[in-house]
């Protein structure tokens, strides 16, 4: 078995972070649902649903492109992957700004459910190194 370093970051942390991100959005959606109706609970699941999605094809692009000593080549599809995906991204935000049903707070808050469940995926690997000593 391999020595692992405590902070590190491997395919069980992102499909971790994944799974949490899914259940932490699932569980939330109902709360929004009765508490500030359907149009905050959509706007969250969108917002959940672009940042993991954002997540996920990034992870993809890395996995598949990525390759030590690649080519001018790998660069140049990578930028041209990111200048689309992040076109689609504008693009879908500026459409979302324009309906009249979005809530964006909850949108901004499922847009920073990842982010947040990384860093307590961050916290709680630190408290286990602390616990430890």
């Amino acid at each position: 078995m391999i020595a692992r370093t405590p902070f590190e970051v491997d395919d069980r942390f992102l499909l971790q972070v994944y799974r949490l991100t899914t259940v932490l959005a699932l569980i939330a959606m109902p709360i929004l649902w009765a508490v500030y109706g359907l149009p905050a609970s959509l706007s969250f699941a969108i917002g959940s649903l672009l940042s993991l999605s954002a997540i996920l094809s990034l992870e993809f692009i890395i996995r598949r492109m990525v390759k030590p000593g690649g080519s001018a080549g790998t660069k140049r599809w990578l930028g041209f992957i990111a200048l689309g995906k992040y076109t689609i991204i504008f693009v879908g935000f500026y459409l979302l700004t324009k309906a009249n049903w979005l809530n964006v707070y909850t949108l901004a808050a499922g847009i920073g459910l990842v982010q947040v469940v990384i860093i307590l995926k961050a916290i709680v690997m630190m408290i286990g190194v602390l616990t430890k000593k």
